[in-house]
């Protein structure tokens, strides 16, 4: 009986390692942010998500403070 190998291909996403330099407070704060069974890269998904979410609300309420600047001048500004 012929023996057949395993190959596992991943895609560009899983090849990409990079790596991070982080003071130890700064990995320490990190670390308790994690969830049990939580990646880090899940956890800085999480993170950046909710942060461009924050800006997003953050931008929306600056176009929402001023209603007479049409829309098309809004979305300049905003650079939408």
């Amino acid at each position: 009986m012929e023996s057949k190998s395993v190959q596992a291909y991943m895609n560009h996403e899983e090849i990409a390692v990079k790596r991070v330099a982080l003071k130890p407070s700064t990995w320490e704060s990190l670390s308790n942010l994690k969830k049990p069974g939580q990646t880090f890269d899940e956890l800085v998904g999480s993170l950046i998500e909710t942060e461009q979410r924050h800006r997003l609300m953050h931008d929306l309420d600056i176009a929402a403070a001023e209603p007479s600047i049409p829309w098309s001048e809004s979305a300049k500004k905003l650079g939408l």
